[in-house]
């Protein structure tokens, strides 16, 4: 599987950097070594930093699912943190963030709001700011609330206005309130 990979990447990064696109490679979701008897690789933050080795680019980067790293061994050894991940990696290595939570372990897990996994989201946004990330970012998974019909399971709507309005308010205690950063958002009483 190495093998292969390594294949792929020496193929295609160079491609990529010549179309300004930069790739990113999502871990193992759960991060285990075998899934239904099928062996898997990007489970471990060891084997993230090796796959980033292969091909030293800032286009060959990583999806960081925030909640599959928190399952990663390093992790919850205690080892890392997902905030140190997050300046660890920096913007170079992270063009795209699914920004979720989970609780347990990687052989016991279950998918949290925003506001009640094991991880602490408040220090993840600042350490994105910390590193200037200006990549995209989604809330991903979220729990199904009363009245939806699960239809899209994890991704239902209200879950996912509960998820952007706590990310919002991660973003503005982190990076500042808009009305604070830039005078076109503050209002002032004509004199």
């Amino acid at each position: 599987m190495w093998d292969a990979l390594a294949y792929f990447l020496k193929a295609v990064v160079p491609e990529a950097e010549k179309a300004g696109v930069r790739l990113a490679l999502h871990p193992d979701d759960p991060p285990q070594p075998f899934d239904r008897g099928v062996p898997r690789i990007m489970g471990s933050v060891a084997n993230y930093r090796r796959m980033l080795d292969i091909v030293a680019s800032d286009y060959n980067g990583m999806t960081f699912c925030q909640g599959n790293f928190a399952l990663m061994p390093e992790v919850l050894a205690g080892e890392t943190s997902i905030p140190d991940l997050i300046r660890e990696f920096g913007t170079a290595k992270i063009p795209f963030v699914h920004f979720r939570d989970v609780r347990g372990t990687v052989e016991e897990f279950r998918e949290t709001f925003h506001d009640a996994g094991q991880t602490d989201m408040a220090a993840c946004l600042e350490a994105y700011h910390e590193i200037g990330f200006g990549g995209a970012m989604r809330p991903d998974h979220v729990p199904t609330l009363e009245g939806e019909s699960n239809d899209a399971p994890g991704y239902e709507m209200l879950g996912r206005l509960f998820a952007i309005g706590y990310i919002r308010g991660l973003e503005h205690a982190a990076y500042g309130h808009p009305a604070r950063r830039d005078d076109r958002w503050t209002t002032t009483a004509p004199s």
